[in-house]
């Protein structure tokens, strides 16, 4: 009864605000030619058994209905028509309460918002699953928010009058009402759940304070990593050198450099993100289309204006990654300096192209992919656990990426007379073709007798002359599967793990004391 009578106010004052405006209109203009034109084109009629089929799955897809039964949402769909309009025509006027909600089956409609306060005209969509028109406005028949009219030349919808749709949720089964409640509900609580950072995305204002207010914790934790940094790198060498060096060179060098670094990382993001404001404008968002040609699609304008978001929320991206890479640099010359005799001045220049690389692939990991992932990890009584997970898997994904490029400095570092191409091809890939591949190529070649000086292939001093196809599949392996890629991995792993964790760990402590 409550709700009954909800409707019924509601209609009345809709039909008494209809009343006022069609006074109005008779007083201006008896009858626009366009909405003639909509009456004597409109053909409506009851729905075929393909069309209550194809119904109720759009109705199933709607996030006003999704969690209706079966049975329910057959009920909605037998008291639903399939209605035809041409090019050009208004199925919903802005403006005008909603007397009915729309399944677009065939076509495609365009909706104008006229901006009451400007005049300028605004072309839109709304970011949801299902073809819907108006399902969220027809039970409070509430003014539609902007102007509707079929773009091609035919449009084919289905329709549900808000008198018919009242009746069945008012008189015939009720239930489905709270099936529509539960529908809403579930709907909100699942795009409430916004993340902080969807991947390529910048922070919010939140996060930024947290990384000014958390910089003596970032300090500390950059302090820690640092010990651990330097002895995996150390191994890292090792494997890729054969040479033994000690696991903590230079450290008066090494921690101060390290803490800047992290910190630089940290700190750029936040303050870079300041100049990407440009999603808050509602102009960038929509399209002022008031005095611009407008194409025949609608986008080209739209087009632009996201390849020029893309390309400077990517320029945010790699920044901190390129304005790091000399600390970086004086980092791995510190490391170095039992196979490179040269001066630190100059040292620390070898290699740094490919480092560069590397470095951005680093801070997107510590940056956004751990956040990424992080926000996407299901253990919400545990925030360490979560911040864990997320950090491990960002970790696994830029160690992975950051590999060759990785190697490829070091090698330069170590031997900065050689080219990279010539580092690539004769020592990156000799030393990280899998050994179980080694063995069986060259064992390939015993058999087929094409060896000139069998060994033990590459990695000894015999010659193997490898066919074609045989050193594709080896350049293949060495980028993609080589030796050492666990030891750098897990490096950056622990990295991330330490940064992240700790940075994290004195976030809650300092949330816990207010």
């Amino acid at each position: 009864m409550l709700l009954e009578r909800w409707f019924t106010a509601r209609d009345n004052n809709n039909n008494n605000n209809n009343n006022t405006h069609s006074s109005q209109t008779t007083t201006t203009s008896s009858g626009s030619p366009q909405e003639t034109s909509v009456r004597q084109h409109v053909q409506s009629g009851p729905l075929s058994k393909d069309d209550e089929q194809l119904c109720q799955k759009m109705l199933k897809d709607c996030e006003m209905f999704h969690l209706l039964s079966g049975n329910q949402i057959g009920t909605l769909a037998k008291n639903m028509r399939v209605r035809s309009i041409q090019r050009d025509e208004v199925l919903v006027h802005q403006g005008k309460p909603v007397t009915s909600f729309y399944l677009l089956k065939d076509g495609a409609v365009v909706r104008d918002f006229l901006d009451p306060t400007t005049g300028k005209q605004h072309s839109f969509e709304f970011e949801i699953r299902a073809k819907s028109i108006n399902t969220m406005r027809v039970l409070s028949a509430e003014p539609a928010h902007s102007t509707v009219k079929c773009n091609q030349t035919t449009c084919t919808l289905y329709e549900m009058p808000r008198k018919q749709l009242l009746k069945v949720l008012l008189h015939e089964q009720p239930e489905i009402g709270v099936g529509i409640a539960n529908s809403l509900t579930s709907h909100i609580r699942d795009t409430s759940k916004k993340y902080k950072t969807p991947f390529f995305l910048e922070q919010n204002n939140t996060q930024q304070q947290q990384i000014v207010q958390n910089l003596p914790a970032i300090m500390i934790a950059a302090g820690i990593e640092s010990y651990y940094r330097s002895a995996l790198n150390a191994q890292v060498n090792r494997v890729l050198t054969g040479v033994k060096a000690d696991l903590f060179p230079n450290m008066h060098i090494q921690v101060p450099m390290r803490i800047a670094y992290i910190a630089g990382f940290k700190g750029l993001r936040a303050h870079l993100d300041q100049f990407d404001k440009s999603d808050d404008d509602p102009a960038d968002a929509i399209g002022d289309t008031t005095n611009t040609a407008k194409p025949l699609d609608g986008k080209s304008e739209n087009d632009t204006i996201h390849r020029s978001k893309f390309w400077r929320k990517l320029g945010f991206i790699i920044a901190p990654g390129i304005i790091m890479t000399p600390l970086s640099s004086v980092l791995e010359a510190s490391n170095a300096g039992h196979l490179n005799k040269e001066p630190m001045a100059t040292r620390w220049m070898r290699g740094i192209t490919a480092r560069c690389g590397r470095e951005i692939l680093f801070g997107l990991g510590l940056n956004q992919l751990s956040d990424y992932f992080t926000e996407r990890c299901q253990f919400e009584d545990s925030p360490m656990l979560r911040n864990m997970v997320g950090s491990l898997m960002g970790g696994v994904v830029s160690g992975y990426l950051s590999h060759v490029p990785h190697n490829l400095s070091t090698y330069k570092l170590l031997e900065p007379h050689r080219s990279y191409p010539d580092l690539y091809k004769n020592v990156f890939v000799e030393r990280s073709v899998p050994p179980f591949l080694e063995r069986y190529l060259t064992q390939q070649l015993q058999v087929q007798g094409n060896s000139v000086a069998i060994g033990g292939g590459a990695t000894t001093a015999g010659i193997v002359n490898y066919t074609s196809r045989q050193q594709t599949v080896r350049f293949l392996a060495a980028t993609l599967f080589p030796r050492g890629l666990m030891v750098r991995t897990v490096q950056i792993v622990g990295s991330f793990v330490i940064l992240n964790g700790t940075i994290h760990y004195f976030s809650l402590m300092q949330q816990r004391q207010y």
